[in-house]
């Protein structure tokens, strides 16, 4: 499918000898275009304002500074080709690298996980290492400005801050306020490489959570809270959180250098090279010295020719300051490590968590090293069984608290993990690196040496910490296909609907069904919390989750014609229902649209409704199904925000919600109705998977509207729903059927993982999946009235066995 975004009639079609095809994005700064050469591949080109350039120091720095990023190694990173001024308009040319953001992917197809964020983690930070070893500060690093290509991800916009620092300082300070480090705002000529580091910290907890690092409705309310407040690390996987609390200091001289991370992440224990230059006695450490080979890394002092360039004014100095390095830090700063408060833990305790085994199962230790298991650890190395007070038998599961905490209780730390904490990071978070190491190799080589999962003591500054044994009970192993608990029973009639989501950092599980009700699940334990929302007078029909000025919320469909929104802290309703179907509502899902949040919603007026979801009101009424609309995806394509519908008339569509109209030609090739319909991403083409009453699933190439190989059969029953997920770097496809069965799909191979997954007993009316402290599970309901959690945790078993 082609973006019909061209240039418009005062834009260029032209500069510096490129012509611009079409229109890629745009920002504060400038618009990007993909650009054609005449000879060679395309490139992007961004075209900056003019009032950028209005005067000549200007214009010369601007030339001599992105100069200075052509030389970047393209570790990464879009290599920067080209720049120029062409009358008064700024340009820079860069490698164009097809594909979509961090910030759309996760906003289409939820929070990285496993050794995709693993991967995520060391390609940002080669990226960001090879920036400043160039000398540059990048000062926007952000989700946005990730591009996840056909080779990985890479870093852009890096040549474009420090070129353009005159010019900006009339409009503020250059970068995004939600990823921008406290010294940005407050001594913006100060923010050094130390303030990218701080970025990037808060790009890895958006990638890893959905949410962001700091919280608030208004930027000043974003800004308060990154000066005054502790960052939001839940759902942030158990061992990398020390390492971005380390990288959140509010004192950049607290922060490690991204050479450090970097050795960190990739899991090198090359002894540090000599300080350039003496400097004060360093505190002993707040924290447990690191196990095996990482105990002899420490902090380095960067220096020209070793791990990175000298820093730039403002940035660390040759000799880092005592603050740096765990004592308390001087005002502004955050304090040592003390004791741990409620919600994230400090790197000093053990991760527990416990499981609830299915019937007849067995714990699995952790295997020694240098053996092979065919089984996935647990996410945390130190279960331990837990049951809430009140609910005797329901024990917590996955070491994810049972329910979210009361509203006003998020998770805060009370003081600083100092950049020594990185060495008990670095023990659970050496990943890929020369050697691909990935992370649950890891926890099976270090499980027993005293590693994250070893219990320790925080000891006063100046002392010697004093450790103890490691923690005793061995996680147990959740292969794929486990079921987690027994079935969820509270429904007591069809679950029609299921989404997941988080609440005050717990993954739960929202569901619909015959009983008017939706409910909400603990993840990690299959416990309902609270009360169900009850307004609902027909079936409950569809729901998806979302977040609305922060507040995590439901949004339900129902056959009473009504679309609700429901606030999952204070459980209550937001607002009064949205009234226009005229018919049953079967399907809802979420997205943005001129960066406000929106439902999509259709049902059996054969209507696609578009709201606006602050205001409630009606945004677009899109008419074009002949038959009842039973299934909707939200997705981008060629960065258009589109929704993708499917119905009894046995078509796909995909509607341009920013013109409120249908984009191309319907999709035809199922025989029967087709009741389900997901969006993601496979190999970087925008797809549509479907399930249809003829019992097949299709895969659809949305780019060029046209099916992607054949039909998958192995239902024996019409599929009534399709979920779409990566895991692992494999994309897959999550249906449930009239058989009874949850079947996982490898969309590459175009084969069934393994084979079905059975529990239910009656048919499967909606699956989706989701992740609770990293492991990745799929969650269905059925006619049979119960909801069921599967494990999706590799390896995976051979496609098609």
């Amino acid at each position: 499918m082609s973006d019909a975004h061209l240039p418009g009639p005062d834009e260029p079609s032209e500069i510096g000898g490129y012509r611009l095809i079409r229109r890629l994005g745009g920002g504060g700064q400038g618009l990007v275009y993909l650009g054609r050469p005449s000879s060679g591949e395309d490139v992007a080109v961004k075209v900056l304002h003019a009032w950028m350039s209005d005067d000549a120091d200007a214009r010369r720095r601007f030339l001599r500074e992105v100069d200075v990023a052509r030389r970047v190694a393209p570790f990464c990173t879009a290599k920067v080709l080209d720049m120029g001024i062409q009358g008064d308009r700024p340009y820079i040319v860069s490698e164009y690298v097809p594909g979509v953001s961090l910030e759309q992917l996760v906003r289409t197809a939820g929070p990285r996980a496993g050794s995709g964020l693993e991967r995520l983690a060391v390609s940002t930070m080669s990226a960001l290492a090879a920036i400043h070893r160039a000398g540059i500060v990048h000062r926007d690093f952000k989700p946005s400005n990730i591009i996840l290509g056909p080779e990985g991800p890479v870093v852009i916009d890096f040549g474009i801050s420090r070129a353009l620092d005159t010019s900006v300082t009339r409009t503020g300070s250059i970068g995004t306020p939600p990823y921008m480090a406290p010294e940005q705002f407050t001594h913006e000529s100060a923010a050094g490489q130390s303030a990218d580091v701080f970025s990037w910290a808060c790009t890895m907890v958006y990638a890893a959570t959905g949410h962001r690092a700091f919280h608030g409705e208004t930027v000043p309310a974003v800004v308060n809270a990154i000066l005054n407040q502790e960052p939001d690390l839940s759902g942030v996987p158990p061992m990398l959180q020390p390492l971005l609390a380390a990288c959140l200091a509010k004192n950049p001289d607290g922060r490690p250098t991204s050479a450090e991370l970097l050795r960190v992440l990739t899991g090198e224990n090359a002894a540090p090279a000599p300080p350039s230059a003496p400097g004060p006695p360093r505190p002993a450490p707040t924290l447990p010295m690191p196990p095996m080979g990482l105990a002899a890394w420490t902090p380095t002092t960067p220096s020209a020719g070793g791990g990175g360039t000298a820093p730039p004014a403002g940035d660390r100095g040759a000799t880092p300051s005592a603050a740096g390095w765990g004592a308390a830090p001087s005002a502004g700063g955050r304090g040592p490590a003390t004791e741990p408060s409620q919600g994230t833990r400090p790197v000093t305790e053990p991760f527990q968590g416990n499981t609830r085994p299915s019937p007849g199962s067995t714990p699995d230790t952790h295997p020694s090293p240098g053996t092979a298991p065919n089984t996935r650890p647990s996410p945390g190395p130190s279960p331990e069984r837990v049951t809430e007070p009140g609910t005797p038998g329901r024990p917590t599961v996955l070491g994810t608290p049972g329910r979210p905490a009361e509203p006003g209780t998020p998770g805060r730390r009370t003081g600083a993990i100092p950049r020594r904490a990185l060495l008990a990071a670095g023990a659970g978070l050496a990943v890929l690196g020369a050697a691909a190491v990935t992370l649950p190799n890891l926890l099976r080589e270090r499980a027993n040496t005293g590693g994250p999962g070893a219990e320790s003591t925080v000891s006063p500054p100046g002392r010697s910490p004093a450790t103890t044994a490691p923690a005793t009970e061995p996680a147990q192993a959740h292969p794929f296909g486990t079921p987690l608990y027994g079935e969820i029973t509270e429904h007591g009639n069809d679950v029609r609907s299921i989404a997941v989501g988080t609440v005050n950092g717990a993954p739960v599980a929202i569901s619909g069904g015959d009983d008017k009700t939706v409910r909400v699940f603990g993840l990690a334990d299959g416990r309902q919390i609270g009360a169900p929302y009850t307004q609902h007078t027909g079936w409950v029909r569809a729901i998806a989750f979302t977040e609305l000025d922060g507040a995590p919320v439901a949004v339900t469909g129902s056959d009473d014609d009504t679309v609700r929104v429901w606030d999952l802290v204070t459980r209550k309703a937001v607002g009064s229902p949205f009234l226009g179907h005229t018919g049953d509502v079967k399907a809802v899902a979420v997205g943005r649209l001129d960066d406000r949040p929106i439902a999509i919603t259709g049902g059996a007026d054969l209507t696609v409704r578009v709201w606006d979801l602050a205001t409630g009101k009606e945004v677009h009424a899109m008419r074009g199904h002949s038959g009842t609309i039973w299934s909707i995806a939200y997705g981008e394509v060629d960065s258009k925000p589109v929704a993708v519908t499917v119905g009894d008339d046995k078509t796909v569509r995909v509607w341009d919600l920013s013109r409120g109209a249908q984009l191309g030609d319907s999709l035809t090739g199922h025989d029967d109705s087709v009741r389900a319909v997901a969006f993601g991403r496979l190999d970087g083409t925008a797809v549509a998977v479907t399930g249809s009453m003829d019992k097949t699933v299709r895969v659809w190439d949305l780019d060029k509207m046209e099916p992607r190989g054949d039909p998958f059969t192995g239902h024996a029953g019409p599929v009534w729903a399709v979920a779409f997920d990566e895991v692992d770097g494999v994309p897959i496809a999550v249906t449930g059927s009239d058989d009874s069965t949850v079947r996982v799909w490898d969309l590459r191979a175009g084969k069934p993982l393994g084979k079905p997954l059975t529990g239910h007993t009656d048919r499967v009316w909606s699956v989706t999946t989701g992740r609770a402290d990293g492991l990745p599970l799929a969650v269905s309901g059925s006619r049979d009235e119960t909801v069921r959690v599967w494990s999706l945790a590799p390896p995976f078993p051979p496609s098609g066995s």
